[in-house]
């Protein structure tokens, strides 16, 4: 095989080559283009998506707006006007630079641009797909712009392969979005996909006004001020109290001079400014703004621009960490001890609580008493809900006892157990609803007075997807408006647990990444609601209770790890242990 010869390459492959570096996917397009849209001034963006982006993003302004010469050069790989000299690129001021993402857009999909300055009545339109350019007019048009993008990756197939699911690129969109939303409070955004609304915020005279808008105002109304200022650096925003810690990252925030950004550090530093006040598997509810020169900041790292890098990335992550420790400090923090219902708080298998009897969920109580006085035997038989019989204990042996109101200790002529009761209960619980869910639904309860939940955008498309399997578990959602729903009845082994909280703990839990082969929605969802009805730690129970426990768990399909995939069991061997005490056989 022959060298090739070097030669340029054609316009039309380069800027292919440009796209696969600025689109990833639909979210890319939406973010590209709305923060054009900032940059123009706009008081107000419409973004309008179908099929997930796959089909159209729209994104329309009322900013500036570009004349006609202006439109054809911003067609251009490397034309803009947010530089002007060499030195401007060591003080970035604007959220897009490089001149790369409109053209970059444009060549992989169907493409039209309709723009019109301030002050004028007539716009240039401007049509085309893959990157060419096959109509221009001259129309009436209102000031500022409008970018549609259709068809995204119609020519480049291949890429097609590597999107996600629609409810998981929707999802993208609008929490990108809701960055962006959080970053510039003076814009009021709106956004609709397949022609419902799925996003709203109205200009904001605070930021704890736009998580209102975005997130819910209860939860707005809860989170902690955060101010702190040293020399150039300063850093603002609200934080969330470890209460209303969260299974995973999506609440967490960081803007950087108006600009939302992804930093590996600034995020650990925040985590870390709240330990130990929160589990390892929890994160903080954070929106946090840090102003500096724009000279000590490094926006050039990445063609998405959603990475930075800081002159002095210490002394950013030191005022971060204060400000937060400060914050933190403004209302009295306790950890909660043993005997306290946390259960609302906490991670579901470390919550302290008595359980409700008739659901076999947790109740806001405190913990029944250590002591085996003053255990309720008749009402911790009836735990499991069913009658007395006798036990077969075959696969993990003789009930010995109980070891810290967490572990069941069994034991065989051969081996010791120690079984997690959590965890073993919930594989029990699991299997049990797979059971019953081949008859039809679950059991669910009618909730006295119906709750009104607002949702995050991004967790009320999701919810909205999921709607059929919920209602199989014994949710019932009702009366969709936005990212708005009220939840009119929940699983009936759940009836004792706080119905808002509830569905924010199911959406995290669900929507966690995991590692390996996907696990279907129902099995996430079902292992959620096991979860949550599985007896916690720290619950004293009869022998009868752990014996009838260990016997379920025996005949069970998988034994040894919870649907979580947990491990159940720990197990000594005798044999082992009479070897190293030196006793004979």
């Amino acid at each position: 095989m022959s060298a090739s010869r070097i030669r340029r390459l054609p316009d039309h492959l380069v800027n292919k080559i440009a796209a696969g570096e600025v689109v990833e996917r639909p979210a890319s397009v939406v973010k590209e283009l709305v923060e054009n849209a900032l940059d123009a001034l706009c008081t107000q963006v419409t973004v309008d998506l179908r099929d997930a982006g796959r089909a159209l993003i729209r994104v329309t302004d009322d900013g500036v707006g570009m004349s006609s010469d202006e439109v054809d050069l911003a067609l251009l790989r490397h034309a803009t006007s947010k530089l002007a000299t060499d030195a401007d690129l060591d003080a970035i001021t604007t959220l897009g630079f490089r001149g790369e993402a409109l053209p970059a857009i444009c060549a992989v999909t169907r493409f039209s641009v309709l723009s019109c300055p301030r002050g004028g009545d007539t716009g240039t339109l401007v049509r085309g797909e893959g990157g060419a350019v096959n109509e221009k007019l001259l129309v009436a048009a209102p000031a500022g712009t409008t970018v549609e993008a259709q068809d995204l990756f119609f020519n480049t197939p291949a890429r097609l392969k590597f999107m996600k699911s629609a409810q998981s690129e929707v999802a993208a969109a609008l929490r990108l979005l809701e960055a962006i939303a959080l970053a510039h409070l003076e814009v009021h955004f709106r956004v609709t996909h397949n022609g419902r609304p799925a996003l709203g915020a109205p200009r904001a005279r605070s930021l704890r006004d736009r998580i209102g808008a975005l997130w819910g105002f209860e939860r707005a109304g809860k989170l902690l001020e955060v101010e702190r200022k040293d020399g150039p650096l300063a850093v603002s925003g609200l934080v969330g109290p470890p209460q209303l810690s969260r299974g995973n990252r999506d609440e967490i925030v960081l803007i950087v001079n108006g600009r939302p950004v992804r930093d590996t550090q600034l995020s650990q530093t925040l985590i870390e400014a709240y330990r130990p006040l929160l589990a390892r598997d929890q994160f903080p509810v954070a929106v946090l703004r840090l102003e500096l020169p724009p000279q000590e900041v490094d926006v050039n790292v990445h063609p998405t621009k959603a990475w930075v890098r800081f002159r002095s990335p210490r002394q950013v992550q030191e005022i971060l960490y204060r400000a937060v420790k400060d914050a933190l400090h403004q209302v009295q923090v306790v950890q909660p001890q043993r005997g306290l219902a946390v259960a609302d708080d906490r991670g579901p298998g470390d919550a302290t609580g008595s359980f409700s009897i008739e659901s076999g969920g947790p109740e806001m109580a405190p913990a029944l008493p250590q002591s085996a006085d003053n255990r309720a035997p008749d009402a911790q038989t009836r735990l499991f809900h069913e009658p007395p019989a006798h036990f077969s204990t075959a696969n993990f042996g003789a009930v010995v006892g109980q070891l810290q109101d967490t572990f069941i200790v069994s034991a065989t002529d051969d081996e010791i157990f120690f079984l997690d009761q959590h965890v073993a209960h919930e594989r029990v619980l699991f299997e049990r609803l797979l059971a019953e869910l081949e008859a039809g639904p679950l059991a669910s309860q009618e909730l006295l007075f119906p709750q009104p939940l607002e949702l995050g955008a991004g967790q009320a498309a999701l919810v909205q997807e999921w709607t059929e399997t919920l209602e199989g578990l014994g949710f019932r959602l009702e009366g969709w408006s936005g990212a708005t729903v009220v939840l009119r009845a929940v699983p009936a082994l759940l009836r004792g647990q706080e119905p808002r909280r509830l569905i924010e703990a199911l959406v995290e839990d669900v929507n966690r990444p995991r590692k390996g082969e996907p696990v279907p929605l129902l099995h996430r969802a079902l292992s959620f609601v096991a979860c949550h009805a599985a007896i916690k730690a720290h619950a004293p129970l009869q022998r009868e209770e752990m014996a009838r426990l260990i016997a379920d768990l025996a005949d069970t399909k998988t034994p040894y790890f919870c649907p979580h995939g947990r491990p159940i069991v720990s197990r000594l061997s005798l044999r082992d242990i009479r070897r190293e005490l030196g006793r004979p056989w």
